[in-house]
């Protein structure tokens, strides 16, 4: 059953290699409806009466298992990679551009894809009570796996695996999917001396793809030898095996095509609340703090389910398995229950599952520096509630942002998993929003290039109005 458990982990660890959002650019009260996905209370704090999301993209990646030397993403472009070679000493020490491995005891990584497409807010009054409705559309992809028994260390080196290995119990996830939400907030306690105000997302999930694969138990491997035509060949069998797999997806493996098509529904939801402490007749603030519970909901998903579970399987050396070509993973999921069962639909156990959203807190907090000048942290930290649940990674960030109506910027330094540290930033002018969570990976080359973040974003808002402007139409009393 290790076998499985080898290319599952292989197609996941290869595919990051191909959304996190941008935590500094989240804290400039102009981001409007952008921000609002980690901080519904935000598009209140806007300045500007609307603003409309053309597009916006967040890609994010990390990883401890697979690397490539001395070089950077973009750097990958343009130059061609190779694999390491023990015969001819080849590897990432000591030879740049090559795909190597970290060999640690265990592996994680986080992927996430983040596309905000058309979207908008905007504030409304009614009876005299100020709102700020928003409406988005967001397409979403994430993948994570933390503390991976790895393994592959063995045989990415070239070793021999022990003759008996306890595999521990490993979880996998993946979900491709999206999002309808509406983005209502408000300002309650209205004769405090702060301004308190609460937001929510509601959100309506459109489920595409999703996988998951869990372990329960050790797997015991025993690695021995066989006679395969005349050859003395390795083989290794699986016992105390107990495997969950779960999986929906709209690739049509008969036509190679993708074909969109609604897979799972479910709803979320976004809240938060914040308190402001607000500097008079000016849209800046001395102080703010806010906290939220994000992407707390799930995907009822339409797929297969299989339990695999068993003894004395052999996973290295089976001819069914290895000589066959594999067409489709229910091909697979079949010819591995008659391998296990001694029928091919034996391990079905029906078409319904679900999959938690990456429920999270997110802690804020913004003090002002100067004028349109404010330092900022962030906490995000992942709390999963639902079964099957998404697993986002964990992140405190401390930000510097300058916030001016047209152009607005700021550089971070975040600390991923509370042991990487990485350097960030954002630059805003008009329309066009560029920045990164982890710079340096994308511009310099890095012994061991394994991670990166990029977002973009293109914009629509009144960047030529400004306070005072407003200010002197909202006193003129003209006719």
């Amino acid at each position: 059953m290790s076998k499985y458990y080898i290319i599952i982990f292989a197609i996941s660890i290869s595919s990051i290699l191909l959304g996190q959002e941008n935590l500094p650019f989240t804290n400039d009260q102009y981001s409007g409806i952008n921000g609002a996905l980690v901080s519904p209370t935000l598009t209140f704090l806007n300045p500007n009466p609307w603003d409309i999301n053309v597009v916006a993209e967040d890609v994010f990646l990390q990883n401890d298992y697979v690397y490539i030397s001395q070089l950077s993403l973009l750097g990958l472009r343009n130059t061609p990679t190779r694999s390491r070679n023990k015969i001819k000493n080849i590897n990432g020490e000591n030879t740049a551009n090559v795909v190597d491995f970290y060999n640690t005891d265990f592996a994680n990584y986080h992927f996430s894809s983040d596309i905000l497409g058309p979207s908008f807010s905007k504030k409304i009054a009614i009876k005299q009570k100020y709102f700020t409705v928003g409406l988005f559309s967001r397409l979403r992809t994430q993948t994570s796996a933390i503390k991976i028994d790895n393994y592959l260390k063995y045989g990415n080196q070239g070793f021999v695996e022990p003759e008996f290995y306890s595999l521990k119990p490993l979880q996998i996830n993946f979900m491709n999917w999206a999002e309808l939400g509406l983005n209502l907030a408000t300002e309650i306690f209205p004769y405090s001396e702060y301004q308190w105000i609460v937001g929510a997302n509601l959100k309506y999930e459109i489920g595409f793809d999703a996988l998951q694969v869990n372990s329960t138990s050790p797997i015991e491997l025993h690695r021995t030898s066989e006679i395969t035509n005349g050859i003395d060949t390795k083989t290794i069998y699986a016992s105390n095996y107990n495997i969950e797999v779960n999986l929906a997806t709209n690739y049509n493996f008969d036509t190679k095509r993708y074909e969109y098509k609604q897979k799972g529904k479910g709803f979320g939801i976004d809240f938060g609340i914040a308190v402001v402490d607000p500097i008079e007749n000016s849209d800046d603030y001395y102080f703010k703090a806010s906290a939220h519970i994000l992407d707390f909901g799930k995907v009822n998903y339409e797929g297969e389910k299989h339990l695999f579970a068993g003894n004395n399987l052999k996973v290295v050396n089976n001819p069914n398995l290895e000589n066959t070509k594999f067409k489709s993973p229910t091909q697979y999921f079949q010819l591995l229950s008659k391998e296990i069962y001694g029928n091919e639909n034996a391990s079905f156990q029906g078409n319904d599952f679900q999959m938690g959203l990456p429920t999270s807190i997110h802690l804020n907090a913004s003090k002002n520096v100067g004028e349109q000048q404010y330092i900022n942290a962030d906490w995000i930290q992942r709390i999963p509630v639902f079964e099957n649940s998404l697993k986002r990674s964990n992140i405190f960030s401390t930000s510097y942002t300058v916030q001016k109506p047209v152009v607005g910027y700021g550089a971070s330094v975040s600390l991923y998993e509370y042991q990487n540290f990485q350097f960030g930033g954002y630059f805003r002018i008009g329309p066009l929003i560029v920045g990164s969570s982890n710079v340096l990976p994308l511009f310099f080359n890095q012994k061991k290039l394994h991670s990166g973040d990029f977002y973009l974003a293109l914009k629509i808002y009144p960047f030529w109005d400004n306070e005072m402007k407003r200010h002197r139409r909202a006193n003129c009393n003209c006719d």
